[in-house]
């Protein structure tokens, strides 16, 4: 079968054309310079508007959390997208119904690091009523490994739950190295700290690591030898 190089070319500007369709809808947080932290906006999507975003889900692990007259549950997911394999990490507040503080506010996560970071949002097409409207990313100079917040538009009260948000990064590899805890709303009290995943190094960086110190040793011993 012959194909002409003008179809190969309409072919690859195709592709092009959708790829920068898809990644147009990344939110990618802003960076703060000057000041503690920076705020963007999050408008929310779906799996139709960002495709890459569909793929397998790695661990799906609910947290018990009681603090402040506040009780409930947060879901941490891990999926690695079909069309990349890259990871991308969930969470979803759900506040229990018999709950007698004002709810949750806010999601603050630290030690996520910011290497493997490409943008931020909220899906649209999961569960969940209370989106996450804001990502609050901070300033690195602060914080060298990682503090991302996430802020509810309103609160996450008795009985509800929010929406799926997460972090799209392109790590391959991770572990349960991060953070998280929670704000209420009105008197803004602060929940204990609990695990959560995140991206690390390859396995492979490691073993290379490892064997770049081994032969710089060895080097070493030759030339005092």
């Amino acid at each position: 079968m012959h194909v002409s190089s003008r179809s190969v070319v309409a072919g690859l500007m195709l592709a092009m054309g959708l790829l920068a369709q898809t990644t147009s809808h990344a939110v990618s947080l802003t960076e703060p310079v000057a000041t503690p932290f920076a705020d963007t906006v999050l408008p929310g999507t779906t799996v139709a508007v960002r495709p890459e975003l569909a793929g397998t889900v790695l661990q799906d692990v609910l947290t018990p959390f009681s603090f402040n007259g506040v009780t409930g549950t947060v879901q941490n997911r891990v999926v690695r997208e079909t069309s990349t394999g890259t990871l991308d990490f969930y969470w979803k507040v759900d506040v229990d119904a018999n709950s007698v503080s004002e709810g949750v506010s806010a999601f603050r996560l630290v030690d996520f690091g910011y290497e493997y970071l490409t943008d931020a949002d909220w899906r649209i097409d999961g569960l969940g009523s209370v989106a996450p409207t804001t990502g609050r990313l901070f300033n690195e100079a602060s914080y060298p490994t990682g503090a991302i917040n996430f802020l509810f538009d309103g609160v996450v009260t008795a009985g509800s739950a929010s929406r799926f948000f997460f972090l799209h990064t392109d790590a391959t590899s991770y572990a349960l190295s991060a953070q998280y805890d929670l704000l209420t709303g009105g008197d803004q009290a602060l929940s204990g700290a609990f695990s959560t995943f995140a991206p690390v190094p390859e396995p492979e960086a490691y073993g290379m690591a490892a064997v770049g110190l081994v032969l710089t040793g060895v080097m070493m011993r030759r030339r005092r030898a």
